[in-house]
């Protein structure tokens, strides 16, 4: 960890000896008379108080900064992105579809009061249903991994390589392939190609999430998922309907991001805040949606 995520992540006990031995260090210098005391005992003075409004009072009540550690948000945020979150704004609303969102994770999850940054998905009252996206060649189904592995630059292993189904193409980070190409890679020449993207619907409708990078292979509900709020729709579709107090959050990394899809529904009072603005480093500046 860096001096600066260590320093964002002083806890209160470190900061009040922190500023106890600060103002300590002011009022010894004042006694002594030699060149720079009084200006040393000045900045000792300043950072006492700023350490106490930073730590003691905008952190726990206002702003926080918070780094990401992993690409289950990519492309919305990147490993080691520096943000600002937005701690007041729940105490006067609740979160919102699309609100991207740090909250403590839920022992569930394995990393237990872990911060964890995803976004909003399904908010209480919602009925969420979420399709697998592949790619039919013939007559046999190949999911976002095969494609990885068959598509990926030959200077690489895949490993890092995107894709992104849409209705009648593959994207590979972000760039059309043709069918005959995907049935060249996948070594059925000639074959036919059927591309089914991931879909995620609400309330019955379909989504358009633009901000993801890459569709979901991954059915929900699943086996997994708790049968008490798993209900069926109007057309018979099994769906997640989202009780009160509870909030489904996912990664735009769909497909590598640990998420309400495995440990279950996030409970609204383990939020910490809406994320805002990348603030660090300075060629990502800008605000989160």
């Amino acid at each position: 960890m860096s001096i600066t995520q260590r320093l964002a992540n002083l806890d209160i006990p470190s900061v009040i000896m922190l500023v106890a031995i600060l103002i300590a260090l002011r009022f010894v210098l004042v006694r002594f008379r030699f060149p720079g005391a009084k200006a040393i005992a000045e900045i000792a003075e300043s950072l006492a108080l700023a350490l106490a409004l930073v730590f003691l009072l905008i952190r726990p009540l206002l702003v926080q900064a918070f780094f990401i550690p992993s690409e289950s948000m990519v492309p919305t945020l990147l490993v080691n992105d520096h943000i600002l979150v937005n701690k007041f704004v729940y105490r006067f609303r609740e979160p919102k579809f699309g609100d991207v969102v740090v909250f403590r994770s839920p022992k569930s999850a394995g990393h237990y009061q872990a911060d964890y940054i995803k976004r909003v998905i399904g908010v209480p009252g919602d009925e969420v249903r979420i399709t697998a996206g592949y790619v039919q060649v013939g007559s046999i189904p190949y999911y976002h991994d095969d494609l990885r592995m068959a598509l990926a630059p030959k200077s690489g292993d895949g490993e890092d390589c995107s894709i992104k189904l849409i209705p009648n193409k593959v994207l590979v980070d972000g760039k059309p392939v043709s069918n005959t190409h995907v049935a060249d890679a996948l070594r059925c020449p000639g074959s036919k190609v059927k591309v089914v993207p991931g879909v995620v619907y609400v309330n019955g409708k379909a989504l358009n999430e633009a901000y993801t990078a890459e569709d979901t292979d991954v059915q929900y509900p699943s086996e997994l998922t708790p049968k008490e709020w798993v209900a069926s729709d109007k057309r018979g579709n099994k769906v997640v309907k989202i009780p009160n107090g509870r909030l489904l959050v996912m990664g735009d990394n769909r497909n590598r991001s640990d998420d309400a899809r495995r440990w279950g529904l996030l409970d609204r009072s383990r939020m910490r805040g809406k994320a805002m603005f990348i603030f660090f480093p300075l060629s990502r500046v800008r605000w989160i949606h």
